[in-house]
């Protein structure tokens, strides 16, 4: 999923301008990756009757792609609308606007799988810059940025390195057994002293192949271990203090 090109447009969405741009990327976006498919997300169909988006679209083709057909754009490529409903998992090799978003859209569009591209338009300003330093996306008006290091503790890291490896991805903390493992990794980071990640660790599970639900709770889970008012025993667990040897010492 990294490689996929991502743009944040940090404009007000209910400019027709800001339209403007995110169709503009989604036409470079295009072009560059050799599809001709644009996707238009947004949280409801009922977003393009009488909202600035449909204003911006007009009458006809507002119509048209409420009824589900494509509208073809000047460039050669087609448009058509979808929502989180109507998507489902496979986008079609296509590049995704999505518009009016927030965190729960912008997750989705990570859940997606053949996605060529992605133009995000916040509903709120801010809402989405936290999916832009997850994936340390093209911001409209700023210079590109090196990839952002989510999570800066090395032991932390290959803690959660170790978890990735170990349980079954599809699933994520849906068995109890991963879900256990993971309890007792976090449990063990923070009975040895180390900083609270749950501000990043959901994006970086879902940068390293997690998929949001899953990442979402683990997030939930180390919001629990460091939200305990005392440090957490580790009696019970299997060979804590070796497992946290093998973390920090890189192996």
């Amino acid at each position: 999923m990294t490689n996929i090109v991502r743009v944040l447009i940090p404009l007000d969405s209910q400019q027709e301008q800001t339209f403007g741009l995110a169709l503009a990327y989604a036409e470079q976006i295009a072009k560059a990756v050799g599809v001709s498919d644009v996707i238009l997300l947004t949280h409801t169909r009922g977003q393009l009757d009488g909202t600035s988006l449909s204003r911006f679209l007009g009458p006809a083709a507002s119509k048209a792609l409420d009824k589900g057909k494509a509208v073809n754009l000047s460039w050669g490529g087609k448009i058509h609308a979808e929502t989180m409903k109507t998507l489902r998992y496979q986008a079609r090799s296509s590049v995704v606007i999505a518009y009016y978003a927030n965190e729960s859209l912008l997750d989705f569009v990570d859940g997606l799988h053949g996605v060529a591209g992605a133009v995000a338009v916040p509903w709120v300003p801010g809402e989405a810059d936290g999916w832009a330093a997850r994936w340390s996306a093209h911001v409209h008006g700023q210079e590109k940025q090196p990839p952002r290091v989510l999570i800066d503790d090395p032991v932390v890291v290959r803690a959660l390195e170790t978890l990735t490896k170990m349980i079954n991805l599809s699933t994520g903390l849906g068995h109890p057994r991963d879900k256990q493992m993971a309890n007792e990794i976090l449990r063990i980071l923070r009975a040895k002293g180390h900083g609270d990640p749950s501000g990043t660790i959901k994006s970086w599970a879902i940068r390293h192949n997690w998929s949001p639900s899953a990442a979402s709770d683990l997030e939930a889970l180390a919001k629990k271990v460091w939200s305990l008012k005392t440090k957490p025993s580790l009696s019970g667990f299997h060979d804590p203090d070796g497992r946290y040897d093998r973390w920090n010492a890189g192996s």
